[in-house]
C-alpha cells in the first residue's frame, strides 16, 4: 500500500500543490519554516482526519482563507482509493472514491502510517501516560476495534470521577455501583489487549534492537499493569478493594489509567540511566516494531513518515533504518543530505517557501 499522489489547496503555507510519490523512498530537502512538516501533516491528516501538531482543524486553514482541501489517491496492488477531505471553519468533510465517509468510522482501516519525530524522545523522559499512548496507538494500528474500547473507557472513566466528586447527591450509590460494573469491565479488557500486544511488541523491538547494536544491547519493553488479575472477577476484588481511596480523594485511584510501562536497556530504566542516543534508538526499533506488526497481522504495509529525524541520528543508525524499510513507502523530509549518503539523489526534491520543486 502506498499513496501515489496528494493534492494540496490552501493547507498551512500550500496555497495549491501537487506531488506524486514513488512508492519506495521519496526525500524533500529544505531549510527550516518551508513547509517540510506541514507536508507530512497533510499525509497523517489524509490518515487520521486529524493532525499531530494541532488540536484545532481550523488551524491547518491557510492564513486569510476560509477552507483547506487534501486529495490524495492510495494504491494497493492494482486497486485505487481516492481519500478527500474538506475543512472550513464550520466542519470536516470526507469522501472515498467520491462517497461521504462517516467521519466517526475510522480512516486508518484504509491505509496506515506510521510517524518518526525528534520530539519521540518525550515518550521515554516524560510521564507514562506517553508511553501508554504510544501502546494503544500501536495497538489501534491493527485492531480497530481497540479504539472503540479506549473511547468507552475514557468517557466512563471521566463520567465515574464526576460522581467522586458528588458524593453528596442522593443518587450517589446507585450511580456509582452503575459506572464500577461498566469501568471494571472496560479496564479487564484494556488489560489483556495491553497484555498481549505488548508481548508482540517486545519481541520485534528486542530483535530490532539486537540487530541495529550487533547484539551489544538488549531492550525489553516491561508492562506493569495497576491491576494484575487472572479474570474478570480477580479483577473487580482488586478494584473494589481500593473503594475507599477513591472516596477520600473524589477520582478513580486504580486501574488502566495507572498502568506504567518501561522501556529497559540492558536490564535499566532507559528513562533515568539511558543516554540520549540510547534512547532515541530504543523509541525507534519500538516503532520499527510497530511496522513489523502491521506488516505481520495485516499483510499489509504501513507508509513511513520521517519528519527531518535523520539529523538527529549519527551514520550506524541512518543506514540500519534505510536498510529495514526496504519494500516499504517511505516519505522523509531533512535539512541535508548528510546521513542519507545512501539513498539515490534522482529520489530528491526541494520545498521552500511552500512550494515543490
Amino acid at each position: 500500500m502506498w499513496i501515489q499522489s496528494l493534492r494540496l489547496s490552501k493547507f498551512r503555507n500550500y496555497l495549491s500543490q501537487n506531488i506524486e510519490f514513488n512508492e519506495n523512498i521519496n526525500i524533500f530537502l529544505g531549510d527550516n519554516a518551508q513547509g517540510k512538516t506541514n507536508l507530512l501533516e497533510s499525509i497523517y491528516y489524509l490518515a487520521n482526519a486529524k493532525s499531530f501538531k494541532s488540536f484545532r482543524d481550523k488551524d491547518l486553514i491557510m492564513f486569510n482563507e476560509k477552507e483547506m482541501a487534501l486529495d490524495g489517491l492510495i494504491r494497493k496492488n492494482e486497486s485505487f482509493k481516492n481519500v478527500k477531505i474538506r475543512v472550513n471553519e464550520n466542519k470536516k468533510e470526507i469522501f472515498v472514491n467520491d462517497i461521504k465517509y462517516d467521519k466517526n468510522k475510522d480512516l486508518k482501516s484504509l491505509f496506515k502510517l506510521v510517524l518518526f519525530t525528534p520530539e519521540d524522545l518525550t515518550i521515554i523522559k516524560d510521564g507514562p501516560n506517553f508511553r501508554r499512548n504510544l501502546i494503544d496507538d500501536i495497538i489501534i494500528s491493527v485492531n480497530f476495534s481497540y479504539k472503540a474500547l479506549k473511547k468507552d473507557f475514557d468517557k466512563v472513566l471521566s463520567q465515574r470521577n464526576k460522581v467522586l466528586k458528588n458524593q453528596r447527591s442522593k443518587y450517589f450509590k446507585e450511580e456509582l455501583m452503575a459506572f464500577d460494573q461498566q469501568i471494571i469491565r472496560l479496564n479487564y479488557k484494556i488489560y489483556r489487549y495491553r497484555e498481549k500486544y505488548i508481548s508482540l511488541i517486545n519481541t520485534y523491538a528486542k530483535k530490532n534492537h539486537s540487530n541495529l547494536t550487533e547484539n551489544k544491547e538488549d531492550l525489553s519493553i516491561i508492562y506493569r499493569p495497576d491491576i494484575v488479575a487472572k479474570d474478570i472477577e480477580e479483577y473487580r476484588e482488586k478494584f473494589s478493594k481500593n473503594k475507599s481511596y477513591d472516596l477520600k480523594y473524589y477520582r478513580t485511584t486504580s486501574g488502566s489509567q495507572r498502568d506504567e510501562i518501561d522501556i529497559i536497556i540492558n536490564g535499566k530504566d532507559s528513562k533515568k540511566f539511558g543516554s540520549q542516543g540510547q534512547q532515541r534508538s530504543a523509541i525507534l526499533n519500538i516503532k520499527l516494531a510497530n511496522v513489523n506488526l502491521i506488516e505481520n497481522t495485516s499483510q499489509d504495509k504501513a507508509i513511513i513518515l520521517f519528519d527531518d529525524v535523520f539529523s538527529e541520528l549519527d551514520e550506524k543508525r541512518s543506514n540500519f533504518l534505510l536498510e529495514n524499510l526496504g519494500g516499504f513507502q517511505t516519505i522523509i523530509t531533512a535539512t541535508n543530505t548528510k546521513s542519507l549518503d545512501r539513498v539515490d539523489k534522482s529520489k530528491i526534491r526541494k520545498i521552500k517557501d511552500g512550494h515543490i520543486k
